[in-house]
C-alpha cells in the first residue's frame, strides 16, 4: 500500500517497487546475520560460505536501489515528504549493505 496517493499512478508504483525491494534486502541481510551466527556456533563451513557468497547479492541490491532512487529524483522531482522518504531509503540501503558486510566478516571469522 503506497505511503500516500499521487496524481501519477506511475510514481506510486515506482515508490512501492522501491519499498518492496528495500524490505526484500532487509530480509536478506537479517537472514545473513542469523546464518552467520549459526555457522559460527556450529562450525558449519557450508553455511558460512553461503553467507559470504550472499554478500555480492546484497551489494548488487544496494547499487540497484541507489540507482532507482536517483532515477526517481531526476525523473519525478519529488518534493517534501516524498523527497525525505527517498533520502531515508538511500540511507537505509547503505546501512543494510554495511550490516551485510559485517555478517560476511562474522562468517569469515568462523572459517
Amino acid at each position: 500500500m503506497p505511503v500516500s496517493e499521487h496524481l501519477s499512478k506511475k510514481f506510486d508504483a515506482e515508490l512501492e517497487s522501491i519499498r518492496s525491494r528495500v524490505l526484500e534486502m532487509g530480509g536478506l541481510v537479517e537472514s545473513q546475520i542469523r546464518r552467520a551466527l549459526e555457522g559460527l556456533q556450529s562450525g558449519d563451513r557450508a553455511l558460512l560460505d553461503d553467507v559470504i557468497a550472499t554478500d555480492h547479492r546484497v551489494n548488487g541490491m544496494e547499487v540497484a536501489l541507489d540507482g532507482e532512487c536517483s532515477h526517481v529524483i531526476v525523473k519525478r522531482q519529488p518534493a517534501a515528504n516524498d523527497l525525505r522518504l527517498i533520502f531515508a531509503i538511500t540511507k537505509t540501503v547503505t546501512d543494510l549493505e554495511r550490516i551485510g558486510d559485517e555478517a560476511q566478516k562474522i562468517a569469515r571469522m568462523g572459517k
